[in-house]
Order: C-alpha cells, then sequence, then structure tokens
C-alpha cells in the first residue's frame, strides 16, 4: 500500500489508518468526556495523528465517522490527500455493507502527489472517467480549495450514476480562516495557495453551488460541535 511521502506523514496527512476505536458512534461517556476536556488540543493545536496517539478524537476521526455511513457503491473522493476515505472505505466495507469489488474500485484524486497512491488530475473540473461511473462523489474539507468549484460539480454529475449522490463536509468562513491560520500541520502550509481559494464556505455558498448544479439536498449535519456540516445530496433527478 502507498504511503505519504515522509515530509508530511503525521502533520497534514498520515499512513497510519484511523483506528477503530475513533471513528465508533455514538462515543462512549469516557471517550466523549476526555474529547471535550481536551478539544483545544486536539481541534488547534496537535496534528490528527498525535491526537489519536492520545487516545483523543481527532479532526479527520470526525469527519470520516459523519462520512463513511453516507457512502455507496464505487466513490470518488475528490482532494483525497492521503487517500484517508477510500482506505477506510475499503477496510471497512463489509460493516457498512458495501461490496467488496465496489469498494475496491472506489478512487481517490488530487491535484498534488502526496505520495498516498491518489490518481493526479490537473483539474477537478475536467475528470479522466466516463459517464455515470460512480454512485458516490465526494469533496470532503475540499470544495472551498477548489478554484472552479462550480465546475467541479457540474463534472462529479456527469460522472455520477442517475441514483448517485455528493457528500461535501465543509466549515464556516470564520472558522476556517482562524483554522488555517493556527494550523502549522495544516497541507496548504506545503503547497502554493491559490489567491481565489477559501478557507471556508458558508450554509448559504454551499448550498447554493449544488442548487445551481441541480442537487437536491436530502440531510444536513453538524458535528464536531457544530464547526463542520455534512452535506448529502438526494440521489440526482433525471432533468
Amino acid at each position: 500500500m502507498a504511503t505519504t511521502k515522509p515530509e508530511f506523514d503525521g502533520l497534514a496527512f498520515s499512513s497510519k489508518p484511523v483506528p477503530d476505536w475513533a471513528l465508533k458512534r455514538p462515543k462512549g461517556a469516557a471517550q466523549a468526556a476526555w474529547d471535550l476536556i481536551c478539544a483545544p488540543l486536539r481541534m488547534i493545536l496537535l496534528p490528527d495523528q498525535t491526537s489519536e496517539s492520545l487516545h483523543m478524537t481527532s479532526l479527520r476521526a470526525e469527519r470520516f465517522a459523519a462520512v463513511l455511513p453516507t457512502l455507496r457503491g464505487r466513490v470518488l473522493d475528490v482532494g483525497a490527500g492521503d487517500n484517508m476515505l477510500i482506505r477506510l472505505y475499503r477496510h471497512h466495507a463489509g460493516n457498512l455493507g458495501i461490496s467488496p469489488a465496489d469498494a475496491e474500485e472506489s478512487v481517490g484524486i488530487d491535484v498534488i502527489d502526496w505520495g498516498s497512491g491518489c490518481q493526479i488530475v490537473d483539474d477537478a473540473s475536467r475528470l479522466p472517467y466516463e459517464d455515470n461511473s460512480f454512485d458516490t462523489v465526494c469533496f470532503i474539507a475540499c470544495i472551498n480549495h477548489i478554484v472552479n468549484r462550480a465546475e467541479a460539480l457540474e463534472e462529479a454529475r456527469r460522472v455520477l450514476r442517475p441514483d448517485g449522490r455528493v457528500v461535501i463536509t465543509m466549515i464556516g468562513p470564520i472558522v476556517g480562516k482562524i483554522g488555517h491560520a493556527v494550523w502549522w500541520y495544516s497541507e496548504d502550509k506545503h503547497r502554493d495557495v491559490d489567491p481565489e481559494e477559501r478557507m471556508g464556505l458558508s450554509d448559504r455558498e454551499v448550498l447554493e453551488l449544488l442548487s445551481r448544479s441541480a442537487f437536491d439536498i436530502e440531510s444536513v449535519v453538524r458535528f464536531g460541535y457544530r464547526l463542520n456540516t455534512l452535506y448529502v445530496t438526494a440521489p440526482a433527478p433525471v432533468r
């Protein structure tokens, strides 16, 4: 299995999988209390792998625990970074009721090679896949970093099957701006940042993007002390 490059491993990304205990929901009372006490450490100061080594639920675990149950079929994870979501999807396919074949054929893509086995593309709005290729397309904590967001969602619609869905997680612009300023380990500290990138998007902005691309919203769920939001579209209608 490909791993992240040494200079990134344990910082923004990690070759070490998220432990099963960190994905368990609902959390046990002791874990929830420990996470609350340690919230400033695990949500601001410490990289995910370090948080997990101290038995704190990491930010990545909070995201993946929210996202994994929403996935189905063959998944395309856009902005996959260390490809952790796809790796977890394959590992937990049986528990999620996913066929091993669909999980194995799922793909993570990125525009930067972090050494994690993602397929590298030049542009999220021009994907090397045929129409109707995937059941789920994910944008996990990344659509704000895609400059041509509307075009990327249109491309997601093209590669989705008729009953497919888009899954997005996002933080708000204020929290995102503060977070990216203090997350010394964040991936944006290790690459060039486009002036048109955003550090977070509001509910209104995400919902308008999805509506403009003709996706119907199935659910909007807050998680991680309501600082993160999970958006899931209903099956994409034929129009």
